[in-house]
């Protein structure tokens, strides 16, 4: 792996002079109330924050894969964050500790904050910052005064989720189970803000996060952790490749990663969809493409009015083993096959004289019609088997 130590740091432009807090305001005040400090970040947070322009921001390290040298990823040698001019020190569930100050936790939870502000006074004793407690340190330990806030998050979950809130580098946990951990985290101290920041980021990521590969393990630990979001992102990526059929799930060993009660609701989801898809591609047919074809004289029709090549894909869609999946190769060889049967049979002048822009308006609309139809059906929760797992996790 390749270390990659990231700092920042800003000036004056008249006298280079490092900024940190406002001098105005108390650099450790335990009894500030949590509605005061947040009056007051307006006037207080040091620039270049997700607010400001400019700013000192901490030191950290982190690293990045061979592979994939612009993704960074979190690994337990090298948490490090220790920002300038810190008034408390978040520890991990781990014994990581992470020196912030109060303005910026305070600012995105209020559940937070108010650990950050109860927090015990501060107790000289020996510790080191980001290190587990029971760790050799050769340079021996620093003496720290400050309070520390205890918190039941690993410490690679934590350091994530600082970097999302502090002006840094935003870094992502490496794998999909810390992700949807750091999700939880973030939704659970109610961090509506650092919580879009995430989701954003992770929107951003190349694969995408949300693919074949791991659709089923994201929709079982978001309904673990009660992300409906990322659940529903699940689900509905796995309308375009997956059969759910007991047989082939065995096959492919996804049975070990969806319990049962999860499985049955994503197999309700997949009928909801199915049977809404059967609804309004009638309704697509009726009113679009009817009024895209026009009076057909194809030599095949339907009982709709429409060429039997284009009403067979369009009962298909609904009716495949991947309900979603839309491919318009799929789409074209079924209008080529028609077209070569009709030339043997002396032609179909109608549908291989259709244009090319005709093609692409009816391919837009049923694309647009299948979204649609889709995006209509949401995820139903189990919320007695949630509360169980829930309780025997604790």
């Amino acid at each position: 792996m390749v270390v990659v130590w990231v700092a920042y740091g800003h000036a004056r432009a008249s006298g280079r002079q490092q900024r940190g807090v406002c001098r105005t305001c108390p650099r450790r005040s335990e009894n500030l109330s949590l509605s005061s400090l947040s009056w007051r970040l307006s006037r207080s947070l040091p620039p270049n924050s997700l607010f400001s322009h400019n700013a000192v921001s901490p030191i950290m390290s982190t690293t990045t894969t061979k592979t994939s040298p612009s993704r960074l990823v979190i690994s337990h040698e090298n948490l490090h964050f220790d920002y300038p001019e810190a008034d408390v020190i978040l520890r991990s569930r781990d014994s990581y500790e992470f020196r912030v100050l109060k303005i910026y936790i305070i600012h995105n939870s209020s559940i937070l904050g108010e650990k950050a502000l109860i927090s015990p006074n501060p107790q000289t004793k020996p510790t080191s910052s980001t290190i587990p407690a029971d760790s050799d340190v050769d340079s021996g330990p620093a003496t720290n005064a400050l309070p520390v806030v205890q918190l039941p998050i690993e410490g690679a979950i934590l350091f994530s989720l600082l970097t999302y809130i502090f002006p840094v580098p935003p870094v992502l946990p490496s794998t999909v189970e810390q992700v949807m951990e750091l999700l939880s985290v973030a939704q659970s101290y109610k961090m509506d803000v650092t919580l879009t920041h995430i989701r954003n980021h992770i929107a951003q990521q190349e694969p995408p996060f949300t693919r074949e590969g791991t659709a089923f393990l994201i929709y079982s630990f978001s309904h673990k952790h009660g992300l409906r979001t990322e659940a529903l992102q699940a689900a509905r990526c796995t309308l375009n490749f997956a059969t759910l059929n007991i047989q082939h799930l065995a096959e492919e060993e996804k049975l070990d990663i969806i319990p049962g009660a999860f499985l049955l609701e994503l197999w309700k989801y997949h009928k909801r969809v199915r049977l809404n898809l059967k609804s309004d591609l009638r309704v697509f047919i009726k009113s679009n493409v009817l009024t895209i074809f026009g009076d057909s004289s194809c030599e095949s029709l339907t009982s709709s009015g429409i060429p039997s090549w284009l009403g067979s894909y369009i009962f298909n869609i609904g009716n495949s083993y991947a309900p979603g999946f839309l491919d318009p190769t799929d789409f074209h060889m079924e209008l080529v096959e028609h077209s070569q049967k009709s030339i043997l049979n002396g032609g179909c002048a109608s549908c291989s004289g259709i244009s090319r822009e005709k093609i692409r308006e009816i391919w837009g609309a049923l694309t647009a019609a299948v979204h649609n139809s889709i995006s209509k059906v949401s995820v139903t929760y189990v919320a007695a088997y949630l509360k169980v797992l829930n309780t025997s996790l604790d």
